[in-house]
């Protein structure tokens, strides 16, 4: 059973849903200091990743050609434009472009962190639900704060996560026994490249177009088997 996909999902729809609740009762000081430090922990977990990276040229070619990609789908702006009209069939539905913004790191950082994706894989190989169950602690506090922000669309985001962590979860036995170490290791440093960039946004920092890296996480598999094969 995907017990740590099924306790990440909650923990994300409890939050979002408790945040909501909460609203505008929670000080802007207290939210605005949490805010910060999920940015910080959100830099901290993408630095843990990227330094397990095994080849740095597959890594960067995975994230300049997957962001070339995904700018060329212009993934993130079909996804505002898609959360826009659900937004507005909800209750207090229109959507500012920070709380767009917040729904976008949101969606990265809860469905498409490395942590989050290998986290999945491994439960589903091992049993070992560890990683997950710890991303849950943050992903709660996280969803509460950007809930009371945002609203209930916060915890609507533990639909196609729990559905993407299922998903890996069930291929995981499928794709495991594909996967080399190197691979897995360039795998999780793009997806703490991402993470990174997420806890920079959160921060106000830079801006990225974060979603469009997304295809990344995909191609480096494939550059990161080419890279190990090259003869020097």
């Amino acid at each position: 059973m995907p017990i740590g996909v099924f306790i990440n999902a909650a923990a994300v729809l409890t939050g979002g849903i408790a945040g909501a609740l909460v609203g505008n009762r929670i000080p802007k000081r207290i939210s605005a200091a949490l805010t910060g430090v999920f940015g910080l922990s959100a830099v901290t977990m993408g630095i843990f990743l990227i330094v397990q990276l095994n080849a740095l040229t597959a890594v960067v070619m995975a994230l300049i050609v997957g962001t070339l990609a995904g700018e060329c789908l212009n993934i993130e702006a079909a996804l505002s434009k898609g959360l826009t009209r659900l937004a507005s069939r909800l209750p207090g539905g229109n959507l500012t472009e920070e709380k767009l913004d917040n729904l976008i790191s949101m969606i990265i950082l809860f469905c498409f962190s490395g942590t989050g994706l290998f986290g999945a894989i491994n439960s589903g190989i091992s049993g070992d639900h560890s990683i997950l169950i710890a991303k849950s602690v943050m992903d709660f506090f996280t969803a509460i704060i950007f809930g009371a922000v945002t609203g209930y669309l916060v915890g609507a985001i533990a639909i196609p996560q729990g559905i993407l962590g299922c998903l890996l979860f069930f291929l995981g036995n499928l794709l495991f026994p594909l996967l080399a170490d190197y691979m897995i290791s360039d795998f999780k440093a793009v997806g703490g490249i991402i993470t990174l960039a997420v806890g920079l946004k959160i921060s106000g920092i830079r801006h990225y177009q974060v979603l469009n890296m997304v295809p990344a996480l995909i191609l480096v598999f494939f550059l990161s088997e080419l890279w190990n094969r090259m003869p020097f």
